[in-house]
């Protein structure tokens, strides 16, 4: 897999999730929002992006596009378009890609503003856009979970995309899948038509909360993977990619953000987010995530699919 370069912009964010994944809760003022965009502007023209990251940009939250104030916005802008001229139309990779996740919970107007100008002047295949999505940590109401959704098919109805909604595969989860009570298949048909579920492994919860239900069990991990390859081979499949790939996939852009660190502007991207910290299996320990062991979720995986192509 290619390298891609990760910018996390700031932590802001229109919702309170349980499982909040974000370590730093700083909220960034609107100064400090233009402050960082303009930083990551200059950062872009040190990197590069046709021989080591020709796998292209993520730009992450918090949430990036519920911000309303037009200053902000505007200065997006500027960002999202040095990005099109200087990476998705420059790098000489049919791979490279403007890739961001959302959580969908507001007015998708400016997050279509953003993607309207990368279709129009790079293409749409130049976009990849996920929504977070969860049956039991993210919303507290039926109705933001709805607007999820919707905001979800509006995409992909506007672009004719196969949106990929990101979901983490917790014990509530594989327990609603065991009892009937939900079905992935009938979830990727019915709910989110023309999209890809993708299944991620869970990161550790930053919130502090107890979420007895969050970490699944060994054995439980092993009935899923039997029940995804029997009832939603695609969304089997995806689960397999993700997984292996997301440890070591997007290295980290300009950590340095301080007033001091502006004669630092030219710094490089650096693995830096805690998923180079090793196992003696030589996975990241971030796949040590079972409620009941210590074993690698990651070797278990690559067993499983070892047994299966046997």
């Amino acid at each position: 897999m290619g390298k891609m370069v990760q910018y996390s912009m700031w932590s802001n964010c229109s919702n309170h999730c349980d499982f909040c994944l974000i370590r730093d809760h700083h909220h960034y003022t609107k100064k400090e929002q233009v402050a960082n965009i303009r930083r990551i502007r200059e950062n872009i023209k040190h990197v590069d992006w046709q021989n080591e990251f020709s796998y292209g940009i993520s730009l992450l939250g918090g949430e990036l596009y519920f911000i309303t104030d037009k200053e902000v916005q505007d200065e997006f802008m500027l960002l999202i378009n040095d990005i099109i001229d200087n990476i998705l139309l420059k790098v000489d990779n049919e791979f490279c890609r403007y890739s961001s996740v959302t959580n969908g919970l507001y007015d998708p107007t400016f997050l279509f503003r953003v993607i309207d100008e990368i279709k129009n002047r790079a293409g749409i295949e130049k976009v990849d856009i996920n929504f977070s999505y969860d049956l039991k940590y993210r919303y507290h109401s039926e109705e933001r979970r709805k607007l999820a959704l919707e905001n979800i098919n509006k995409f992909h109805d506007r672009y004719n995309y196969r949106v990929g909604v990101q979901m983490i595969v917790t014990q509530h989860l594989i327990n609603l899948c065991k009892s009937g009570e939900f079905n992935v298949a009938e979830f990727v048909e019915k709910e989110i038509p023309g999209c890809v579920l993708s299944l991620l492994y869970p990161h550790p919860v930053q919130t502090g909360n107890k979420l007895p239900d969050f970490f699944f069990k060994r054995e439980d991990l092993f009935w899923f993977v039997d029940y995804l390859r029997e009832n939603c081979l695609d969304t089997y499949y995806n689960f397999l990619y993700s997984t292996k790939n997301s440890g070591t996939f997007k290295y980290t852009g300009f950590l340095d953000r301080t007033s001091k660190g502006l004669k630092h502007l030219d710094q490089q991207p650096t693995l830096s987010d805690g998923k180079e910290e090793l196992s003696e299996c030589g996975h990241s320990v971030l796949y040590k995530c079972y409620s009941d062991s210590n074993d690698c979720m990651l070797c278990d995986l690559e067993l499983l699919e070892a047994d299966i192509n046997s």
